[in-house]
């Protein structure tokens, strides 16, 4: 129970903050221009080092790498026989990927003026978003089922947050995103692992209803 009350208290949080950014965004606001005075700054201050750094950290939250993490981690829990986890591995990448999709279509942001060749919108981050729920499924799987020896389930959570927070700011540097892309990305993906957690726990806690038990439920009530 207090794992389940947990997890709700995390998308709840999230989900706040994601409403807070995105309305805001929609307001066009003082933080839009700060978004932009943000992007201005960093075009001003980008090095071809720099470039190369997060370029690199960039495809983190990118194709191959988070299908890669997600192929592997359901052909490992199905061989293991986590079936129920496997399906919340499932529903976290693949419903991930949808949301997000979603998001954009409804939020219908544009990308920042420099960005000529991505033809997607803006809000949410779909790098940030991804890069936060294939890191922070990773680590609750392998917190929660695997349990790796000397490693400290902080860590993996630490971890995990550490990556998706420079894939967004790899995002901001190299100018695809506004800062409140990355920062509503954030939001939603921790918003929907904390959702696909939940009903994990949720399902693994409850009791499933046999047909004996059925029969026995009828019986009793006759």
């Amino acid at each position: 129970g207090l794992h389940v009350t947990v997890s709700l208290g995390i998308a709840a949080l999230a989900l706040w903050l994601f409403g807070a950014v995105l309305e805001e965004v929609l307001d066009n606001a003082t933080i839009v221009r700060l978004d932009v005075a943000t992007l201005d700054w960093m075009a001003g201050h980008t090095s071809a080092m720099g470039l190369r750094i997060f370029t690199f950290i960039t495809h983190l939250g990118d194709i191959p790498v988070i299908p890669a993490i997600a192929v592997v981690g359901a052909w490992v829990l199905w061989r293991q026989r986590h079936r129920l986890v496997l399906v919340c591995w499932l529903s976290a990448f693949f419903g991930g990927v949808l949301v997000n999709r979603l998001l954009k279509l409804l939020i219908h942001r544009s990308r920042p003026v420099r960005v000529l060749h991505e033809s997607t919108f803006s809000f949410p981050s779909g790098h940030t978003m991804a890069a936060t729920i294939g890191y922070g499924m990773l680590a609750y799987v392998m917190a929660t089922y695997w349990r790796p020896r000397r490693i400290k389930r902080r860590f993996l959570f630490l971890a995990a947050a550490l990556i998706a927070l420079a894939v967004g700011v790899s995002r901001i540097y190299l100018g695809m995103h506004f800062p409140t892309d990355v920062i509503g990305a954030l939001a939603a993906g921790t918003a929907w692992v904390a959702i696909c957690v939940t009903g994990t726990r949720i399902a693994r806690e409850t009791p499933a209803v046999t047909p004996e038990a059925q029969d026995d439920e009828r019986a009793g009530g006759t």
